[in-house]
């Protein structure tokens, strides 16, 4: 299956928007117990008046054959780092329909994003990857990103620090763990074997 990467059209938001509500209940921390109908309903709200202009790019992967899209990635580029003030890009959303992971679409979509990022006479894309998700931290560490922060959160009291009441277990949108797979395949399955092996390619 050939897949290539365009700029969104009016007729690709709806699809945009649909698979958004589907695709953020696997970003959500499992330090968040909020439901997954208000994590939908929340998405539903941030992407009610989506559509491209001077600041955001929305970039549809689809499939050469058909036209048919499979996924999208939105990227601001309006984005300030906070410690160096550098303008920069940001991925403000990125997902692939689910029967399509393991192809070669996000790899486009974010190879197109660091083109447009360039274009726009910027030199850095940022994103942000819930902690839990390992398949997709490992994914990005392969297509070049590296881990520039981390992100803490903790549970407050009037009494001082509690624990976080965890997610659910029947909130917890199904991840598609690839770490037994890649063994098998010989695949790596952390960050210091994609890193060796991205070092030694380069």
């Amino acid at each position: 299956m050939e897949i290539d990467v365009r700029d969104a059209t009016d007729s690709d938001l709806r699809f945009v928007r649909r698979l958004a509500q589907d695709a953020v209940l696997h970003t959500v921390p499992y330090t968040r117990a909020t439901p997954n109908s208000a994590v939908q309903a929340r998405a539903r709200e941030n992407l009610r008046d989506l559509k491209p202009d001077d600041d955001t790019l929305i970039l549809i992967a689809y499939q050469v054959d058909n036209g048919k899209p499979i996924g999208y990635l939105i990227l601001e580029l309006n984005e300030i780092d906070v410690c160096t003030g550098d303008r920069q890009s940001y991925i403000f959303d990125l997902a692939v329909e689910q029967r399509y992971w393991g192809t070669p679409a996000v790899r486009h979509l974010v190879h197109e994003a660091s083109r447009r990022t360039a274009k726009a006479g910027l030199s850095h894309m940022s994103g942000e990857i819930t902690a839990h998700n390992q398949r997709t931290y490992l994914q990005a560490l392969r297509l070049g990103f590296e881990l520039e922060r981390f992100k803490i959160v903790m549970g407050c009291s009037e009494d001082g620090p509690v624990p976080i009441e965890p997610r659910r277990e029947s909130e917890r949108a199904y991840q598609a763990s690839r770490s037994e797979k890649g063994r098998n395949r010989g695949v790596a399955t952390n960050w210091r074997q994609v890193r060796e092996s991205r070092d030694k390619k380069s």
